[in-house]
């Protein structure tokens, strides 16, 4: 299999990405501004503009990292369970507390809605954060093996058979970029046998959202997508890598 026709789109910078980024810089530096005569609202837009212009250059960053990774071949450990990011999940839900925090607390004097919004992306911010430290967050895993990659969540876990891998694809939501995964459903084999009711209805939904039944989100996982999808291309349509994915025996201790 190869990368679909529109992977290098999504590793193209755009203008829009290069808008955001100067739309995001210029209302950081006019929030340090604002502050010297209103501090209230200069903290305020420069906390917020100043994190979607972090996000504008990490898109941008990112891009440009995987217009160099287009024609790499990737291999990983088998048998390690790579996991979701906590850190990750929490920096999110650290960001959304502090924007909420910033509004709510420096802009009293703007309109009430405004605040009451603050309010709301704080409990949503201290929610994320609670949630990540009791591991309701971030702790599904996927596994490669010599006989098939392994998605695992809280309620079990499918493993999916090599050959039962149909396509392989890239994609991206709201800037989030993504690997897509079509299996034939027959072969999943379903861990406990009682999750496997569950496991169907997962993927009939995310075939009709998304056209496939396993959606990756790479920077979940810490990977880039090109990088990502390589690897699972590489054990895809080369059984002889697969190999190479057994776990080396451990040494008498």
């Amino acid at each position: 299999m190869t990368p679909p026709p529109a992977a290098s789109r999504l590793d193209r910078i755009s203008f829009q990405d290069w808008l955001l980024a100067a739309i995001g810089g210029l209302f950081t530096l006019g929030g340090l501004l604002i502050m010297r005569r209103d501090f209230n609202t200069g903290i305020a837009t420069l906390v917020f503009f100043g994190l979607c212009f972090a996000h504008a250059v990490r898109v941008i960053l990112r891009k440009r990292r995987a217009l160099k990774q287009m024609a790499l071949t990737a291999t990983v450990a088998g048998g390690v369970p790579l996991r979701q990011s906590r850190l990750r999940m929490a920096l999110l839900g650290g960001a959304i507390l502090a924007v909420g925090a910033t509004q709510a607390v420096f802009g009293g004097h703007a309109q009430a809605l405004l605040q009451g919004i603050g309010w709301l992306l704080v409990a949503v911010g201290a929610a994320t954060l609670l949630a990540v430290a009791a591991g309701l967050l971030a702790n599904d895993h996927i596994q490669f093996d010599p006989a098939g990659i392994t998605f695992a969540q809280r309620g079990g876990k499918a493993r999916v058979p090599w050959d039962a891998v149909t396509r392989l694809a890239r994609g991206e939501i709201s800037s989030n970029p993504m690997v897509l995964v079509a299996v034939d459903a027959e072969a999943v084999v379903a861990e406990p046998a009682a999750y496997r009711p569950r496991l169907l209805a997962q993927m009939a939904r995310s075939r009709g959202a998304m056209g496939a039944d396993f959606v990756l989100m790479s920077e979940a996982y810490g990977i880039d997508a090109p990088v990502l999808l390589a690897a699972l291309e590489r054990y895809v349509t080369q059984p002889s890598a697969r190999a190479e994915l057994a776990r080396p025996p451990k040494l008498p201790g």
